[in-house]
C-alpha cells in the first residue's frame, strides 16, 4: 500500500520537494489562489490498495483547508469520488495512515467514483476530503495546509541535521508557502 524506499528525508527527497512541487508555477498558482499562506504538512507515497478508499481528512467544513498534491507515476490508475469532499464520510483509521471509507457508504450518498488512467503518470491537485480508490500505480504525494489546521499536524522528522540539510529546508519556504519539519526523531 506504501512505498518506504524513496528516501523523503534526505538531499535528494528534499530536492525532488522543491523541484517537482515548490518550485511548480502550476502548483503555486493553484495554492496560493487558495490560500494566503499554507504549509507543507505531508510527504508521503501511498501505493496500490484497489480494495480501499482513502482520504486525508474527515472535517466536513465548507473552506477548504489542505490541498494534496499527487505526482501519480506513470500506468497508475485512479478513481475518485466526485463529491466525496462535501459530506461527513466518518473515514475510520487505515493501516496506511490514511482514512477509509466503504464504496457503499460512498454509493449511500449516490457518488460514483471517476476513474483516470496516467498511462505517462501524471499531476492531480485536490482537496484533502475527497475520497479516492489507488487501483495501479503510485503517486508522491505532498499536503499543503492552513495555518490554523497545520498547528494540529506532528512537524515531518528529519532524523539527522547537516549544514546542507538545514539550507536545504529553508530554501523551500517563502512568503506563501511554508514546511513542517523538524530535525530529529520522532517520539
Amino acid at each position: 500500500m506504501e512505498r518506504k524506499d524513496f528516501p523523503y528525508a534526505s538531499e535528494y527527497g528534499l530536492d525532488f520537494c522543491k523541484v517537482n512541487v515548490l518550485d511548480d508555477v502550476r502548483v503555486r498558482a493553484i495554492l496560493e489562489s487558495f490560500f494566503e499562506w499554507s504549509g507543507l504538512g505531508l510527504y508521503r507515497t501511498f501505493g496500490r490498495a484497489p480494495e480501499h478508499n482513502f482520504l486525508f481528512m474527515n472535517k466536513a467544513t465548507t473552506e477548504m483547508q489542505v490541498v494534496v498534491v499527487q505526482l501519480w507515476s506513470s500506468g497508475s490508475r485512479v478513481r475518485f469520488w466526485g463529491g466525496s469532499q462535501l459530506h461527513a464520510l466518518n473515514g475510520i483509521a487505515a493501516a496506511n495512515g490514511l482514512l477509509e471509507v466503504p464504496s457503499e457508504r460512498l454509493e449511500g450518498l449516490g457518488l460514483q467514483p471517476t476513474e483516470v488512467v496516467l498511462e505517462r503518470g501524471g499531476l492531480a491537485l485536490l482537496d484533502a476530503r475527497l475520497a479516492f480508490n489507488i487501483i495501479e500505480g503510485f503517486a508522491i504525494t505532498f499536503a499543503f495546509a492552513t495555518q490554523e489546521e497545520l498547528q494540529t499536524w506532528s512537524k515531518m522528522r528529519i532524523p539527522r541535521q547537516t549544514d546542507r540539510l538545514a539550507q536545504k529546508m529553508a530554501e523551500m519556504g517563502s512568503k506563501h508557502i511554508g514546511v513542517n519539519f523538524a530535525f530529529g526523531k520522532s517520539g
